[in-house]
């Protein structure tokens, strides 16, 4: 199945029949060759006997909720959130994905509650909502203690938010010695996911075996250890978890405690052994893709940019958010590679055109390959949003200077001289200019657990999601071709609340838009599509075409050149470039 756009107007090609469809010549649109398989959706398609099953089975999000300690024995008030850390790695099933004990903590946050608040179960319902789960998981444990042993008795129940009724009309009780904690957990799993889907092909047995990986102590120690405020107890208690861990001899290595040994050691500066401890970890371990970005962060302060740039490079692979495509560009940008530099720093700056790092690190990058224009360009930007930005008005002076431009370039200078305390030094000696790249240092990670969860559950798609969403797409397509724009724009929300990564429903969406001269709207929908498909050559062109249109060259070069960086030989992007460079 092709879309094939001429200059002249679009041609939807649905098997054998074309319809065109007529378009504003701005947009010149050349959708040509892009199949559901190079848009990155990996469609596959269901027989009908089996889509009542798949819509049965849609995928859930539980958020566990902090458990009450009805004991009152605050030395147990650990146990509280050890559901929470234990379930988010044994609920890691088809289906199924878990909120994660920080990004439900965020939900708190936004409403002003804490983790430590007793709350109502409306109140529980409200907190899951905000965290975008449509399962809740609330309990409440007991402790029983004599002089020869601990118990524990445990009622937890699972919470359709939506309806706020119980699912199964049940609670699950399980108790025995403190020491099976993990066994009651690692069945508390099991219970879960046989009420949601009991055809999938997991045992109790399994569940509570993920679920006991960690020796006891071991468990108890790291439960601790990341509750706590205290840095110093917060070392002591992951450092003695991980050696319990290997004392016991349990297998590979407690990779949870790692990575938050590796967090505390990099809040503290002491970013060498946060390096060296993020890098033990490995691609199968729980936060894999978040120690990636804090290793890349160590490395490069630890002045390891070889490495800061492999760390950013394989987690822009893995989950492509904007800090690590700019923050891989930054590291190669400090390790020498400036041409692959400007790869990640263009896509940055054409997704997120308002970002002053962004557009900084891309004028950068293109002043120390002398593209000086260029690199005045978009530095501009950058200091038509901060004029005291120092750094930024030195670059733009030498560049607007090299670039013939006298004048500004001299108002650009004085502006240097009053907000950049090195101005001297740099002036005398230019050669000794450090490495001037901004790194993104926080995830945002609100977005971050949302690209996570879309990414670990697309494996399981096909058979739940992508068919319906298939149809949708097919439908759009000749809605659109036909000229029933709003039919068509009602078929790509369908897809989109499938699959809001699907690109190609985006860049439909963007052709309703730009007919209807919605050119702002066209924008927004087209940085969606190559933000979730960065090789859809044909929307890089078209916002290189509205960007030029109205009169951001700066930006329309870059997705032109974005363009040409996936396919050199695509006519329509090199007469494009010709365009913007030339002005004609």
């Amino acid at each position: 199945m092709r879309l094939a756009v001429l200059q002249s107007g679009i041609s939807v090609l649905t098997g054998r029949l074309a319809r065109p469809i007529g378009l504003l010549a701005l947009l010149c649109f050349s959708f040509v060759g892009v199949s559901t398989t190079a848009l990155g959706q990996g469609f596959s398609f269901i027989s009908p006997s089996s889509n009542a099953t798949a819509q049965a089975m849609a995928p859930d999000t539980v958020v566990v909720m902090p458990f009450e300690n009805r004991s009152q024995m605050a030395k147990y008030n650990w146990i509280r959130e050890s559901f929470a850390i234990l379930l988010g790695d044994v609920l890691d099933v088809p289906g199924i994905s878990v909120v994660g004990v920080d990004e439900r903590n965020l939900a708190f946050e936004k409403m002003n509650l804490s983790p430590n608040d007793l709350l109502t179960r409306a109140a529980m319902i409200r907190v899951a909502g905000n965290a975008q789960a449509n399962l809740a998981l609330v309990g409440e444990f007991d402790i029983g203690e004599d002089k020869e042993n601990t118990t524990i008795a445990i009622t937890a129940r699972l919470i359709e938010t939506r309806e706020g009724r119980l699912v199964g009309n049940k609670a699950f009780n399980y108790s025995g010695p403190l020491s099976d904690l993990q066994q009651w957990q690692g069945q508390l799993a099991w219970n879960i996911v046989y009420e949601r889907n009991p055809t999938l092909p997991y045992s109790k047995d399994q569940m509570v075996r993920r679920a006991k990986q960690a020796p006891p102590l071991a468990y108890e120690s790291f439960v601790k250890g990341i509750q706590t405020r205290d840095a110093k107890m917060r070392e002591s208690f992951l450092r003695r978890a991980i050696q319990e861990y290997e004392s016991a001899g349990a297998a590979g290595h407690f990779a949870q405690a790692i990575y938050e040994l590796g967090l505390l050691h990099y809040r503290q500066a002491d970013f060498a052994e946060a390096a060296k401890l993020f890098k033990g970890l490995a691609k199968d371990d729980p936060n894999y893709a978040e120690s990636l970005f804090y290793l890349g962060l160590a490395a490069y302060k630890a002045g390891d940019n070889a490495e800061a740039a492999s760390a950013f490079e394989n987690l822009a692979g893995v989950i492509p958010m904007l800090e690590a495509v700019n923050n891989a560009g930054a590291a190669l940008l400090a390790k020498g590679e400036n041409e692959k530099a400007l790869q990640f720093l263009r896509r940055a700056v054409a997704n997120s055109p308002n970002d002053a790092v962004y557009r900084f690190n891309y004028g950068y990058a293109q002043w120390r390959v002398q593209n000086f224009a260029e690199a005045a360009q978009h530095l501009r930007v950058v200091v038509k949003a901060n004029p005291r930005d120092g750094e930024a008005q030195f670059l733009l002076a030498k560049s607007l200077a090299a670039s013939g431009q006298q004048a500004e370039a001299a108002q650009a200078d004085n502006e240097a001289k009053r907000y950049l305390s090195n101005y001297a030094k740099w002036a005398v000696a230019p050669d000794r200019i450090p490495m001037l790249v901004r790194f993104k240092d926080e995830l945002n990670r609100a977005a971050f657990y949302k690209m996570e969860r879309q990414q670990q559950t697309a494996p399981n798609r096909p058979s739940a999601q992508q068919a319906p969403a298939q149809q949708n797409l097919d439908r759009a397509r000749q809605l659109i071709s036909a000229g029933n724009d709003a039919e068509g724009l009602n078929e790509t929300q369908r897809v989109l609340a499938i699959d809001s990564t699907n690109a190609e429903a985006h860049f439909l969406r963007a052709i309703v838009f730009q007919r209807r001269n919605q050119t702002e709207s066209a924008i927004s929908a087209l940085q969606s599509a190559v933000s979730y498909n960065p090789r859809l050559v044909e929307a890089h062109i078209a916002l290189a075409r509205l960007y030029l249109a109205r009169g951001g060259r700066a930006l329309a070069l870059a997705h032109c050149k974005q363009a040409l960086g996936i396919d050199p030989q695509n006519r329509d992007a090199i007469a494009l470039k010709q365009q913007i460079e030339t002005g004609q």
